[in-house]
């Protein structure tokens, strides 16, 4: 079990919340890029920390006067934490955006 703990501790996790409704979302880790429509607030993904260093994560609402918030946590750490809102609004994080 703890072999299990301090493997997903060096993850680099993201997380999407907001309302109303939906969210699709994007992310970019090296050579891959996905795409997942239609998910609720509190979405979480975690995976193994890009070998380049860069990250990029969009979250666009699918309703108007909607709020996102995308957070972006490496090694158990938050890294970065955006929030935007209006109509089909879009929150983007990025290494770039630092």
């Amino acid at each position: 079990m703890l072999s299990l703990f301090i493997k997903d501790k060096n993850k680099v996790k993201y997380v999407v919340k907001g309302k109303p409704g939906t969210f699709n979302v994007t992310y970019h880790c090296g050579d891959s890029t996905q795409q997942f429509n239609e998910v609720k607030s509190r979405w979480k993904y975690k995976f193994d920390p890009c070998k380049s260093g860069y990250y990029y994560v969009s979250a666009q609402a699918n309703t108007k006067e909607a709020v996102v918030n995308v957070k972006v946590y490496k090694k158990g750490k938050l890294i970065q934490n955006v929030t935007n809102s209006g109509d089909y609004v879009v929150a983007i994080a990025s290494s770039a955006d630092k």
